[in-house]
């Protein structure tokens, strides 16, 4: 799995110079505040998200995205954490004004780890958008970012959301 991440950032990198030319930037990173409520139960699982972005044009990109929280309300004595990783498309709208919307659809996985052992993988299907605020030409505000979070851990599906927020820088 390791080696199909690799991959999928080394092909990010080569596209990156054939992109368009203009006032979009060409990639975006990003780094914030993450939060999952997980289903079943409603436990809620804190931590940092990070996404690096390539666009291809005015409105459309490639996204690389991962995440990891820990879980907290668990027992005493019981600790657990999630890490997932994801990529697919965004479209943004960019109407070159402050504010600068996007939806996104990403496939990956997510890893859960914790006390006593517990080491499982699931696949992971990610819809949603969220805003960005540009406060200059190199930073961006992620004023919220909402998603539905799809997993399926022990034979069962979960349905999860996903909120960030945080900083963008773009180059």
């Amino acid at each position: 799995m390791r080696n199909f991440v690799i991959l999928i950032v080394l092909a990010l990198f080569v596209a990156a110079p054939a992109m368009a030319q203009g006032t979009t930037p060409k990639a975006e990173f990003f780094a914030g505040y993450e939060y999952l409520h997980l289903n079943p139960g409603g436990t809620g699982c804190h931590g940092l998200g990070l996404n690096l972005a390539y666009n291809v044009n005015d409105w459309i990109g490639g996204v690389g995205d991962f995440g990891f929280c820990k879980e907290t309300g668990l027992p005493s004595g019981v600790s657990a954490h999630d890490f997932n990783y994801m990529f697919g498309p965004r479209v943004t709208y960019r109407n070159y004004g402050k504010l600068n919307p996007f939806g996104q659809l990403l496939l990956g996985g997510q890893h859960e780890g914790g006390s006593g052992g517990l080491s499982i993988n699931s696949f992971a299907l990610s819809l949603g958008g969220g805003v960005d605020y540009k406060y200059n030409d190199h930073f961006y505000v992620r004023v919220i970012q909402v998603e539905w979070l799809r997993t399926h851990f022990a034979g069962f599906g979960q349905n999860n959301a996903r909120i960030e927020a945080g900083l963008v820088y773009t180059f």
